[in-house]
């Protein structure tokens, strides 16, 4: 799932500039989704650990 949000930030990414700027939000939003499936992933690493 963190791959598929990342490639859609990667995609976001590669836009030209005036249609990024549209989407920022979106950006910003896929973002924040990252960051707390990153999150998840090591609070799942850590309990698979104890």
């Amino acid at each position: 799932m963190l791959y598929i949000v990342e490639k859609a930030l990667d995609e976001l990414e590669a836009m030209p500039r005036d249609e990024r700027e549209s989407y920022s939000h979106v950006d910003r939003e896929i973002q924040e989704a990252v960051d707390k499936l990153k999150m998840l992933k090591e609070k799942l690493k850590e309990s698979e650990s104890k």
